[in-house]
């Protein structure tokens, strides 16, 4: 995932407004680490494993069984899921390669070459620590740490083969410019009652940002490589209320803290998150401006929270009783709370300050909580992504 740290948001922007997202919560943080609240992520990543391994071994044999692949991690981040996605991949194409046998011996193994990106800021340290007991050592790759923003280049022209990236694409540059100042009073982000300004800015932003990540893909891929893109989505051109609800809640918690005098309520109307979770037809717009890619697919789904959860006892009803419901309200509003925190505590504090932010995610979690609980709501915790395979046209123009 990639986020910015306090001193680059500084350094891009002079002042304190939250216009990029700071790095996530690091190892520092104990608790509310990323690496302590990563298992949506890695759930999300499952549902794609099959698809993105199939992709991997197709590539191999589609190049010719090539000496040597190139394979890149868009925002890996750190903790527990960053080798993961990399990792299929190199398994994959290893096991292709040990498949074709010419009497009887299997072929050399490719070279195969992992380049690990995110921002200057993510502890790369840490992720190579993690490499000696992970398949990529095992496999003799040769790995590299490639820090910056995945907006601009970051590798040399046709170099790359296999390009993925997971729960990252939804984080924007920055947060859109509005045309009218606190046009987003009281939200954070886009809602289902926004005025059409909203949308239209944030829907701007990730057009202008997709746009320059796929020009810069375009370049360092080479023709008939692939990138394999995995982040959130959403199914209609003007968002549900449930799209959005993560960020209303949170709203709705920054606005009561606001009603209090624990914060003030400009910093609220002033606050907008640099984050959009598009439709297909923003993505499929995109991709057919920036022309050097055809897409080989694109598919929504849903994934929820309650996967996670060991099934409880059944009631004599045939499904969970009253008590149980309410429990799994509580688990699901903890865990969803500590994925948020760990995600955009760093930004949220870079503008409201350190001393607000416990209170903040307690109202956060007790309004989540209620939500999961309601009739109209009950432990609706889906998040819908989109997984985004883009192949390089043989004839482009970049």
């Amino acid at each position: 995932m990639q986020v910015m740290d306090s001193d680059e948001v500084a350094a891009v922007l002079g002042t304190s407004s939250p216009s990029a997202v700071v790095r996530m919560n690091s190892s520092g943080e104990g608790k509310a680490s990323y690496a302590n609240n990563s298992d949506f992520q890695r759930a999300i990543a499952s549902v794609t494993r099959k698809a993105r391994r199939d992709m991997a071994a197709a590539l191999y044999r589609a190049r010719g069984r090539p000496a040597s692949l190139a394979i890149a991690d868009l925002g890996c981040a750190t903790g527990p899921n960053a080798l993961l996605m990399v990792s299929d991949a190199v398994e994959a194409v290893l096991a292709e390669s040990r498949s074709n046998k010419a009497g009887g011996v299997a072929a050399a193994p490719p070279q195969l070459h992992v380049f690990l990106n995110d921002l200057p800021a993510n502890d790369f340290n840490a992720v190579f620590r993690l490499l000696p007991s992970s398949p990529l050592a095992a496999a003799g790759c040769l790995v590299s740490a490639w820090p910056g923003s995945f907006y601009g280049r970051l590798f040399p022209d046709d170099s790359l083969d296999y390009v993925v990236s997971s729960s990252s694409l939804h984080f924007l540059s920055k947060a859109p410019s509005m045309a009218t100042e606190n046009l987003n009073r009281g939200r954070v982000y886009v809602s289902a009652g926004s005025p059409a300004g909203v949308l239209d800015a944030y829907r701007a932003q990730f057009d202008s940002d997709f746009l320059a990540f796929l020009g810069c893909r375009a370049a360092e891929t080479r023709p008939r490589g692939v990138l394999l893109l995995t982040f959130v989505a959403r199914r209609s051109p003007r968002p549900a209320a449930h799209d959005c609800y993560l960020w209303d809640l949170l709203a709705d918690a920054l606005m009561g803290m606001a009603a209090a005098g624990l914060v003030d309520e400009g910093q609220v109307h002033a606050f907008n998150a640099p984050y959009y979770a598009p439709c297909p037809d923003d993505l499929a717009r995109a991709v057919a401006k920036e022309g050097s890619f055809s897409v080989r697919t694109l598919r929504l789904f849903d994934t929820s929270r309650r996967r996670l959860l060991r099934p409880a006892t059944a009631s004599r009803h045939g499904g969970r009783d009253e008590e149980e419901e309410e429990e799994v309200a509580r688990w699901l509003a903890g865990e969803t709370a500590g994925t948020v925190r760990a995600v955009v505590e760093p930004m949220l504090r870079t503008h409201f300050g350190w001393a607000a932010m416990d209170g903040l995610f307690c109202r956060y979690r007790l309004l989540l909580e209620a939500y999961y609980r309601s009739k109209a709501t009950r432990n609706k915790d889906d998040i819908t992504n989109v997984f985004l395979v883009l192949e390089k046209k043989q004839h482009y123009v970049y």
